[in-house]
């Protein structure tokens, strides 16, 4: 049995340090809420939260068009060799 501490994101709970669990496999919580690590926890979930809205930002732009590659092929030669 081993201790690992998480914070609990409102779905599901994350390891704030690697946990030794193969993926899939079933494990049991026991839940001792621990104070001392609201700020840590909190800090993560806000820099994830941050990091997801960035993503969700740039997936706005518009792809890059077919004439796109057309220009940059007769801008820029790639050959085999290199």
């Amino acid at each position: 049995m081993s201790t690992v501490k998480a914070y609990y994101d409102g779905l599901s709970f994350v390891p704030i340090e690697p946990v030794n669990v193969q993926k899939g496999k079933i494990v049991q919580l026991s839940l001792l809420l621990d104070d001392a690590t609201n700020d840590k926890a909190s800090e993560l979930l806000n820099t994830f939260r941050k990091l997801t809205n960035e993503i969700l930002e740039l997936n706005k732009d518009e792809p890059l068009t077919p004439e796109f590659d057309k220009i940059l092929k007769t801008c820029v030669n790639f050959s085999k060799e290199n």
